[in-house]
């Protein structure tokens, strides 16, 4: 009986290497979410036996970990320019378009936080900004959480909410939005329809940037309170 090794066609085999079956996983993550990340899965994919792969890494949670690093180095990096308020709105754009980019980043970041790589690098660039303002470092560790919670959660609403629309089709939905608001009783809802069509007003970066502002006002506020 024949092993699913001997099953594989040597022609058809790619030479396996690390960094091809990091590059395979980053795939499937892209594709499917880090669920989909299975070693069979990465083996079908690269036309390899299973055993093959553990070669070249351990197994599922060391190439994880490799995927969490290559996805997060792609996050991009605004050169600081030295002003807290200034670098930490650029880490937070940054970071928001590396997660729309690739959305299943998001759920890698916050379910394996602190295993290492670019994700503790992009970790100890937020908290040098901080470091500088003159955050404690009980202060910085909430301001980190507060604007990270913030961006994440940003993300992901805008990369499902219109995942695989189009221009026209995203315009579509917010008027029927704004139909329905409008169409509110207002005996039943005054405060809804009182909003009425303003509950579509601004664009995605419009609302993004007001809630950034939002918050960086308070840290300045929580930051002169103990100066």
């Amino acid at each position: 009986m024949s092993s699913p090794e001997s099953e594989i066609n040597p022609v058809s085999r790619l030479v396996l290497t690390r960094e091809r079956i990091v590059a395979a996983g980053v795939d499937l993550v892209d594709e499917g979410g880090p669920e989909a990340l299975t070693m069979r899965a990465v083996a079908h994919r690269l036309r390899s036996g299973v055993m093959s792969l553990y070669r070249h890494v351990s197994g599922r949670e060391e190439l994880l970990d490799l995927v969490l690093a290559t996805m997060a180095a792609d996050v991009p990096q605004t050169e600081a320019v030295g002003e807290w308020r200034v670098d930490l709105a650029a880490v937070a754009r940054d970071v928001r378009a590396g997660l729309l980019r690739r959305p299943h980043l998001t759920v890698l970041l916050t379910s394996r936080a602190g295993r290492g790589g670019a994700e503790v690098s992009m970790l100890e660039r937020s908290f040098a900004i901080l470091r500088s303002a003159g955050f404690s470092p009980e202060e910085a560790v909430l301001v980190n959480h507060a604007l990270g919670n913030y961006v994440a959660g940003a993300a992901l609403w805008e990369a499902v909410g219109m995942a695989g629309a189009t221009g026209a089709e995203r315009t579509a939905r917010r008027e029927a939005v704004a139909d329905a608001m409008a169409a509110m009783p207002a005996d039943r809802y005054p405060s809804l329809t009182w909003v009425g069509r303003s509950i579509v007003a601004g664009t995605l970066e419009e609302r993004f940037e007001f809630g950034l502002g939002a918050l960086l006002d308070g840290f300045a506020i929580a930051l002169d309170r103990r100066r």
